[in-house]
């Protein structure tokens, strides 16, 4: 947990929060991802673990008039965002997803979104989901699978370029598969991601990417390069720009 922590503190959190705060809407894709597979009901009890700042945090609690929302994140900094946005149902929890302390049959469902991979122990954390949801509650994880586009991306130019680094587990079927039947939970149903970031201008591209996994040792402009040549930019009739950033995303139920 420690570890994890220090990763996204300091400047690595600063330019995370500034990525979002600069470019609000380039997610919006992801929102959307999220209420399709996760589906909120207005009374339900729900963890987000790996929440980091509260992007989806805030429009997660809205959705949970009659419930609560539990954030959870290794990381003081990255929570402070969380805090700010001062949402009565919202639980505040700095601990992650393998060090949850929460009691069990505690929550309805479980979500999590780009944020496990940098957990290497998922068999702790899957045990931790088991014990806190309740009978017939939810996992919905989307994250960077192996062996694909954004996981080489991730590897060949954030790894090499990122202020802390980015030594992380990605996810493949098989394995989540097997944590899905040690952890008591019914065999996952993984859906592909296609998703695209959304963007005004081309260049708005590299200075999200730059700034929102830290890549100090680098440029916007070459960021923007790398996205090019390993993701896919795509210009839209209207002008703007999309950026490829293809993701996985599985739902499993607790037997």
């Amino acid at each position: 947990m420690k570890e994890n922590q220090i990763l996204f503190n300091g400047l690595r959190s600063q330019m995370y929060k500034q990525a979002l705060n600069d470019y609000p809407d380039a997610r919006e894709s992801d929102i959307y991802v999220m209420k399709k597979y996760l589906a909120p009901q207005s009374h339900e009890v729900i963890l987000e673990a790996g929440a980091g700042s509260g992007f989806f945090s805030g429009i997660l609690a809205d959705m949970l008039p009659a419930g609560k929302l539990i954030v959870s994140d290794p990381s003081d900094d990255q929570l402070n965002g969380v805090k700010e946005l001062k949402k009565e149902n919202i639980e505040v929890l700095q601990e992650g997803a393998d060090h949850i302390s929460l009691p069990e049959e505690k929550v309805d469902a479980v979500w999590s979104f780009g944020a496990l991979h940098h957990c290497f122990d998922k068999t702790k954390a899957f045990g931790n989901f088991s014990r806190i949801l309740k009978k017939n509650g939810r996992l919905v994880i989307g994250d960077v699978w192996s062996s694909t586009k954004l996981a080489d991306y991730f590897d060949r130019h954030v790894a090499k370029h990122c202020v802390t680094g980015h030594e992380v587990a990605f996810w493949s079927d098989g394995f989540t598969e097997t944590l899905c039947a040690i952890s008591g939970f019914s065999n996952p149903e993984i859906y592909d991601l296609p998703l695209q970031w959304k963007f005004k201008k081309e260049e708005e591209i590299g200075d999200f990417i730059y700034k929102f996994h830290a890549m100090t040792s680098t440029t916007p402009e070459d960021c923007l390069n790398a996205a090019h040549e390993l993701l896919g930019v795509q210009k839209q009739e209207d002008g703007t720009f999309n950026l490829n950033w293809p993701m996985k995303i599985f739902v499993a139920t607790k037997l």
